[in-house]
């Protein structure tokens, strides 16, 4: 399996422009330009290996200092703020394209930007990314949890982007959102059986201005903070580790894969790229997670090969004429 971990690492910092001792310093790869696409093996060999590992790895990427900021995008500028109710999009990759892809949902559809940003200019999208953190997709009045209150700008914020779909009609749109322990406008927790049929009632509506809709389900969410847990526990970062089955047990992926079907959209579970039945803080020398509930922005680009791969399944290259 450590064959598995060097090619890991390798391909990794040629996106980082970082260097092992074992392994020569590859040449930087520009900003601009796409990173690497790590097989799928590669990916699924080091995340069943991650469990095992003890000590914090001393290259550590990003640091334990920048972790929690490793966003991997322009969010202040990218996404729409609290009482924000519309926002120009981010535009990214070819935007003289004839293949036009939309990216929309809260903060968990900004966390796959870094990869589809990379994914894009590889495949000559133009990649349009409408985010607005707190405030999913779903089909329902949510509440702001901030401000203990109806989100309305959540609402109206949806309206504008099912507007600007229906003027884009892009080739693809993916739709992707946080559940975890999200409520609705009375203040309650929206079980699972509302979230699907709220969903589905959302994809069932873009779904007429797209060619087609894939959802990525939700990304499992820690027990603790990864930053603040693995600087308290360097020599054994196995202490900052969720098992699986907690770390999904409020995220609904079950009804995102429900809502997909019966909307005639189709599914694609992130979950092997993260956890085996354990989800860590740490994999191969890549912090993971830059809170509870995002990934940092290096593992999400480190994964934009599988995330290409299972997108070009439901979307193969040659659906545009």
């Amino acid at each position: 399996m450590r064959s598995f971990r060097i090619a890991l690492l390798a391909a990794l910092l040629t996106v980082v422009g970082g260097c092992a001792a074992a392994v020569p310093p590859p040449p930087r790869v520009a900003a601009d330009q796409p990173g690497p696409k790590v097989p799928l093996t590669t990916v699924l060999s080091a995340v069943a290996d991650a469990p095992a590992i003890r000590a914090l790895p001393a290259d550590l990427t990003p640091s334990l200092a920048t972790a929690a900021e490793d966003v991997g995008y322009n969010n202040e500028k990218c996404e729409a703020g609290p009482s924000d109710d519309r926002i120009e999009p981010c535009v990214f990759g070819d935007r003289a394209s004839a293949t036009d892809v939309v990216l929309y949902g809260d903060s968990h559809a900004g966390v796959w930007l870094p990869a589809l940003t990379q994914i894009a200019e590889r495949l000559d999208w133009r990649l349009q990314f409408y985010g607005k953190p707190g405030c999913p997709t779903i089909d329902l009045a949510v509440w702001n949890q901030q401000e203990q209150r109806v989100f309305g700008e959540c609402d109206r914020f949806r309206d504008f982007v099912a507007g600007r779909i229906a003027g884009t009609k892009p080739e693809l749109l993916i739709v992707t959102n946080e559940s975890y322990s999200q409520k609705d406008g009375r203040g309650s927790v929206i079980d699972a059986g509302a979230w699907s049929s709220a969903l589905g009632r959302t994809l069932r509506t873009l779904g007429k201005s797209a060619g087609h809709v894939v959802v990525l389900g939700d990304t499992p969410v820690l027990d603790q903070s990864a930053p603040e847990c693995l600087a308290a526990h360097q020599d054994d970062v196995r202490a900052c580790s969720t098992t699986r089955a907690a770390a999904t047990a409020r995220t609904w992926n079950d009804a995102d894969a429900a809502a997909a079907l019966t909307s005639g959209a189709d599914y694609i579970s992130v979950l092997p790229w993260v956890c085996t039945a354990t989800c860590t803080a740490v994999i191969g020398n890549i912090a993971v997670y830059r809170n509870r509930f995002h990934l940092t922005g290096t593992y999400a680009r480190m994964l934009n090969g599988v995330l290409e791969d299972a997108l070009l399944k439901h979307f193969p290259s040659n659906a545009v004429p």
